[in-house]
């Protein structure tokens, strides 16, 4: 016996999940629906097939031909209607038939209804099933024999004389296509059957025992996925695959189903009632409940999903947050810390920034809140954030805005590093720049190496964790400042800047290394301790030599520019105690001016003041080269200020130092209100600094610093005061005046 398979349709209700596949291959519980239809078929006995395809035919047959089934297609031009579909596969049926749904997921034993067929000698039978509300189905009513008396279909309450429905399954024998029109549309339950029953030919109604679901609404789709789960199906079962990668830290709560492949991160709390599809990655803190996440999924750490459909190859950004009914498609990327508010819908390939808040579908367009570039450089997942396009692109930006012939560039000697220097250095050539390659270096002596070539600027990759940074500087070996970020974004988004008549540039290799900084900088003093979070840092570290005991311990960034330093008795100095304790022992032997950022402790002043110095507050992150400047970006230089201090132990100095109690806030502000918020605070607290460093205000209570982010809709806070009671009391004033 064969069987013909409608597989047409164009799935209209479970839009965004069918915008680029037809419905029969959207995935449940992660094979594509038409393998569950072609499996509950053969193992009932029917082994050949005929697929009518009309919406994306071409993806069907690609998926099915590379299967072991003996299967042949039917394309129609325009559409022919569930019999008229069918109609066009006469050629094939010589003897009874099956015709089946390409999208539904049933467990209903055919075997006993086609016994039922032949022993009544119906020219067809209607498979029939029992649910509770009929409403958005045929309703089937037939009598003691099982002959079909009456049908409506999709009634209203007042209409309803069964609870018998049509689940779109038939039995029938061939002369049934000769009552079928060719080339025009004709539907079995409207057309086809009542013209039978109108004969009085043996029309039968068969009620099946078992589970039916048609599958055809976004609610109906999440949940028989929950019915598996509840094991109300059989032949699809709800596991945890052998090849799950699962952290000993996680908690799994049941029922739920994980793939093969998928990955669950420390501490994520996964179910009740969660599907997690093939190669998924669910981040650590993150909870998925009655939801479902497609193959290939990427969702970040702390995100929350509740009651959401999450497509195949989805990213959700870190802290993200998906409420009830939200249903995110295929190909879509959802930037950190935003949220999807109930029932809303994202359709395939969209873009929504970080810090957004989605409360319409989207539909058109994207929401372009997020940024390429963060505090001083290019941030981001590799393949997620930074694709190989975007990078080349930005190359191309970056020697375009500087208007270079030369750029210099180097990385922190980690795979992820290499690779993507390699590829911005393809833009840089692609734009006709030549690249010189300093090879494995930090980010201090990488910018040494700048002020003294021959170049137009520079760019310099590490990687931390999961994340790629990327660095960008003057010809100075200054960061680039914030205009100059912006023009490289504006031009990687429009895509221009390369012609035909370029010649592309070439890469040179330099590999200096640490000669020229060793060589500058000839005091270098470190704890034996010290470790560094890159091989390039790893490197210097060893061409240092021999390291002291000193009874401290540090611990240096990838990219070399900052640190964290723990004193003789184990304890972490806080940034504040790391910019105190650093003025101190640079003013305690030579009173001087100190160039600080702006954002740094009000102790500094009090510091300063004893020891006859003078501090000045700077324009934070750009280029700290005169003398006047501690090494703030050069943790090597900044670690060797601690070291050299013989007279002291650090903690005893850290004891001593004045104490202000010190809150760091990030505010929520959108980009529209931001303006508004800082002349409220300026006109409040005085306008202390200029251009887009912040605003600060001090007197000999409390320190106010409050500066935008440059991409972001954020504002920084930092509050201290006498008391953490006084330092609260001023928070909450200042988030209640920038709201």
């Amino acid at each position: 016996m064969k069987s013909v398979i409608m597989a047409g349709g164009m799935g209209t209700r479970l839009k965004p999940l069918t915008c680029l596949k037809p419905k029969p291959l959207v995935p449940f519980m992660g094979k594509p629906m038409i393998d569950h239809v072609l499996n509950h078929l053969e193992e009932n006995g029917i082994k050949e097939h005929i697929i009518t395809l009309f919406h994306l035919p071409q993806t069907i047959i690609d998926h099915v031909s590379v299967q072991d089934r003996i299967v042949d297609f039917t394309v129609e031009r325009e559409p022919r209607g569930t019999a008229g579909s069918v109609k066009e596969a006469a050629g094939f049926l010589r003897s009874s038939f099956v015709v089946a749904s390409g999208d539904s997921i049933t467990d209903i034993d055919l075997k006993k209804a086609i016994a039922f067929h032949r022993k009544k000698g119906a020219i067809a039978t209607i498979v029939l099933t029992r649910v509770a509300e009929p409403l958005e189905y045929g309703v089937v009513l037939t009598n003691a024999d099982g002959k079909v008396t009456r049908f409506l279909e999709k009634p209203t309450w007042g209409e309803v004389f069964s609870d018998t429905v049509n689940t779109g399954m038939y039995i029938l024998e061939p002369e049934v296509l000769s009552y079928i029109p060719a080339g025009r549309s004709y539907d079995f339950s409207k057309d086809l059957f009542p013209a039978l029953l109108k004969a009085g030919l043996p029309l039968l109604g068969y009620i099946a025992e078992g589970y039916w679901s048609d599958v055809g609404s976004i609610m109906q789709y999440r949940e028989s996925h929950f019915d598996v789960l509840n094991k109300k199906v059989q032949g699809i079962n709800a596991y945890i695959d052998e090849e799950a990668k699962i952290d000993p830290a996680a908690l799994v709560v049941q029922p739920v189903s994980i793939l093969k492949g998928a990955k669950i991160g420390a501490k994520a709390k996964i179910g009740p009632y969660a599907v997690v599809g093939e190669g998924a990655v669910i981040g650590e803190d993150s909870e998925i409940s009655h939801s479902i996440v497609g193959g290939k999924a990427y969702l970040g750490p702390r995100v929350i999903a509740e009651g959401s459909i999450i497509d195949e190859r989805a990213y959700i950004g870190e802290g993200s947050r998906l409420l009830e009914s939200t249903i995110v498609a295929e190909e879509t990327q959802i930037g950190e810390r935003s949220i999807l508010t109930p029932r809303v819908k994202v359709y395939p390939g969209k873009t929504v920034g970080p810090m957004s808040v989605v409360n319409t579908d989207l539909i058109h367009g994207s929401i372009e809140r997020g940024q390429l570039f963060t505090q001083k450089g290019l941030r981001g997942k590799l393949h997620r954030d930074l694709t190989v396009d975007i990078l080349i692109k930005t190359g191309v930006a970056f020697a375009e805005v500087l208007g270079a012939s030369v750029i210099a560039s180097a990385c922190s000697g980690d795979d992820k590093a290499e690779f993507v220097q390699k590829v911005l250095s393809l833009g840089v050539n692609s734009k006709g720049a030549d690249v010189v390659d300093f090879g494995e270096q930090v980010v201090p002596s990488f910018r040494l190496e700048v002020t003294n070539s021959e170049t137009d600027g520079a760019f310099y990759v590490f990687s931390e964790g999961e994340y790629v940074t990327v660095r960008f500087f003057d010809a100075k070996g200054c960061y680039i400042d914030a205009n100059k970020e912006r023009k490289i974004e504006n031009l990687v988004k429009s895509g221009d800047g390369l012609n035909p008549d370029l010649e592309p540039g070439k890469v040179y290799y330099n590999p200096s290394q640490f000669i020229s900084y060793l060589s500058h900088y000839q005091d270098f003093v470190v704890p034996k301790d010290t470790v560094c979070d890159s091989p390039a840092g790893r490197s210097l570290l060893e061409e240092l030599g021999p390291k002291e005991h000193l009874g401290l311990r540090a611990q240096i960034s990838a990219s070399g520019e900052y640190c964290r330093i723990w004193d003789e008795k184990g304890h972490e100095l806080t940034q504040a105690e790391l910019e105190a304790a650093s003025v101190y022992l640079s003013l305690k032997h030579t009173p001087k001016t100190i160039k600080v950022p702006l954002g740094s402790t009000s102790a500094l002043e009090e510091i300063a003041s004893e020891l006859g110095g003078h501090i000045q507050r700077i324009r934070p992150g750009l280029c700290y080269t005169d003398e006047s400047s501690l090494p703030w970006h050069d943790a090597f230089r900044f670690i060797t200020l601690f070291c050299r201090n013989k007279d002291e132990p650090l903690y005893k100095i850290v004891e001593e130092l004045p104490k202000k109690t010190q809150i760091v806030r990030e505010l929520n502000c959108p980009l529209e209100n931001r303006s508004g918020a800082m002349l409220r605070f300026a006109s409040q607290y005085g306008e202390n600094s200029k251009n887009e460093a912040g605003l600060y205000f001090r007197d000999d209570n409390s320190f106010l610093y409050l500066q935008p982010d440059e991409h972001k809709p954020l504002l920084h806070l930092t509050v201290e005061g006498s008391s953490m009671e006084v330092a609260e009391e001023l928070v909450s004033k200042i988030q209640e005046m920038i709201q």
